[in-house]
């Protein structure tokens, strides 16, 4: 991992906060409005209860299965982030990372801005007992080129209404299975960094709500365990939230 030379313990860090998904959208936007140059950059630790589904910004409603919506009885809330649908609940840590605009880890370069947070990410979960590793730049377009080819764009297409069904830059991975995904929102006063720890990875609910087709659900099934994994699964043992924090932080105040 490369080493930061920089004054990271100044960190002004939130508690684990465990509330309604809208909550933590607008908290992670009062965070970001509010950051100034002369305030330290700030983590906020949180899982959503009750369990819903986050769409990407772009994404739409009917992208989703009516009569799995209806059955599910899910909300329902839209992030301001790019990407795609991300369950969200118990099996799912949240972490929003705002830093201000003149902070050295904001780079010019957009997709070079996520490699210090992957790194910590690796770090954290090999401390943790499982072995992961970035997703390199390179990796994560070849990956996006499948969408022009005409024997894999349907696939492809139908695993990228899900967050974790996609790999992209400096995200950890175990082999080729995503274990935590990444996003950013970048504004003038400072940027927010998103990411999202799958603790448990349970498909079906998502399967079912946005494959609109016995096909499409059998795409979604075979290609979200083919994409993504659990840190329980990998770790042989249930990781709680607060472990994976403690580890994190640890690591992420060692960067001096």
């Amino acid at each position: 991992m490369q080493r930061h030379h920089l004054s990271l313990h100044k960190w002004q860090v939130l508690p684990l906060t465990i509330a309604p998904q809208q909550y933590h959208i607008d908290m992670s936007e009062r965070l970001l409005s509010t950051v100034s140059a002369d305030e330290p950059p700030t983590l906020y630790w949180s899982q959503a209860d009750p369990a819903g589904l986050v769409l990407g910004f772009s994404q739409k409603q009917d992208i989703l299965n009516p009569a799995a919506l209806a059955a599910q009885q899910l909300p329902i809330y839209h992030r301001r982030a790019g990407g795609s649908a991300v369950m969200v609940g118990p099996d799912l840590l949240g972490l929003d990372v705002i830093l201000p605009a003149s902070h050295p880890l904001v780079l010019p370069d957009i997709v070079e801005s996520y490699r210090w947070l992957g790194e910590v990410w690796v770090e954290t979960l090999r401390r943790l007992g499982v072995e992961t590793r970035l997703v390199t730049p390179g990796e994560a377009h070849g990956q996006r080129a499948l969408l022009k080819l005409e024997e894999t764009h349907t696939r492809e297409t139908i695993l990228r209404r899900a967050c974790y069904g996609s790999l992209s830059s400096y995200e950890a991975a175990a082999g080729q299975r995503k274990v935590v995904g990444l996003d950013m929102i970048r504004r003038r006063a400072g940027s927010l960094l998103q990411a999202g720890l799958l603790l448990h990875w349970e498909i079906e609910p998502i399967v079912q709500l946005l494959g609109h087709t016995l096909e499409e659900q059998a795409i979604l099934r075979e290609g979200l365990l083919e994409r993504a994994v659990g840190l329980d699964t990998l770790a042989g043992r249930v990781v709680t939230a607060r472990e994976v924090i403690a580890v994190f932080e640890s690591v992420l105040f060692s960067l001096e």
